[in-house]
Order: C-alpha cells, then sequence, then structure tokens
C-alpha cells in the first residue's frame, strides 16, 4: 500500500484506541496485514527509477498521507501518540530506505526487504489504487464506533 494508506490507517488506529500500547502495536501491525491486500504503489519498479524520482516519490506519498491524517484525526489527539502511531504503520517502509538508496544489502535490511517484498499484494491501475480507497475507508469507517479505554 502506499505511505498515504498506511498513515490514514495509522492515524484512524491512533484516533480510535485510546491505549497507546495497544495503539501502537495494532498501527505496526496494520503494515503488514494491509499489504497482503492487492494494490498499487509508487515503489514499485524501484530500480527502474532514478533514486531521485523515487525519493521524491516516497516524500511526496509520506507526506501527503502525514497530512490527511492529521486533517482527519491528528488534531484532536495528543501529538505525540498521534506520531507514534503514524511512525509505527510506515516503519516497515522506512527501514527499506538504506536497502533501496544505499544498497545495504545485508541483516536487517535485506531480511525486511525480503518480507516486504513477498507479502506484497499486487494490483494495477486503476484497480490498485480502488482497493487502498475501499480498504482504508472501511477501516476507518469501523474504527470510528470502536473506543477502547
Amino acid at each position: 500500500m502506499t505511505a498515504t494508506a498506511h498513515a490514514l490507517v495509522g492515524g484512524a488506529i491512533a484516533y480510535s484506541v485510546q491505549n497507546p500500547a495497544l495503539g501502537i502495536s495494532l498501527s505496526f501491525l496494520s503494515h503488514p496485514l494491509l499489504d497482503f491486500i492487492p494494490h498499487w504503489d509508487f515503489a514499485w519498479g524501484w530500480r527502474k527509477k532514478t533514486k531521485f524520482k523515487l525519493f521524491c516519490e516516497a516524500s511526496l506519498d509520506l507526506t501527503a498521507g502525514i497530512v490527511l491524517s492529521y486533517a482527519l484525526f491528528g488534531q484532536f489527539m495528543n501529538p505525540y501518540y498521534f506520531l507514534a502511531c503514524l511512525f509505527g504503520s510506515v516503519v516497515w517502509d522506512l527501514m527499506e530506505i538504506p536497502y533501496w538508496f544505499f544498497n545495504w544489502r545485508f541483516f536487517p535490511f535485506s531480511f525486511l526487504h525480503n518480507i516486504q517484498h513477498h507479502i506484497q499484494g499486487k494490483a494495477k491501475l486503476p484497480w490498485g489504487v480502488l482497493t487502498q480507497v475501499v480498504t482504508v475507508g472501511v477501516i476507518i469507517l469501523l474504527l470510528q464506533n470502536f473506543h477502547t479505554v
């Protein structure tokens, strides 16, 4: 999934789950679960892109996710908890940065890249974007009615 999708789910979890230990854990676990769903992603074909283009696309994607998530959820809650959940939801992708940009092909970066590569459910445009919109929308709607202590 795109970083935007992961960030929106992380923000929705932070907003709905009041217990930080549970919310951060759920945000972290949401990433691989969401990646199983067939989707499209900016990072696909990263070997064929220049590092500058990959950096720009990834930065724009992450920035959009943070801004949208903050607009929907972050302004109504503790900013540290909100940011911790956002970080938990995107850290899987952040840990691939050394593999992509610095060619660090050793543990833990190669291991994390291999996991990420094998769990990706791929779908072409436009269906891969549609699956993300529907998945994130359903998760947000479900979490609106779920509040823990």
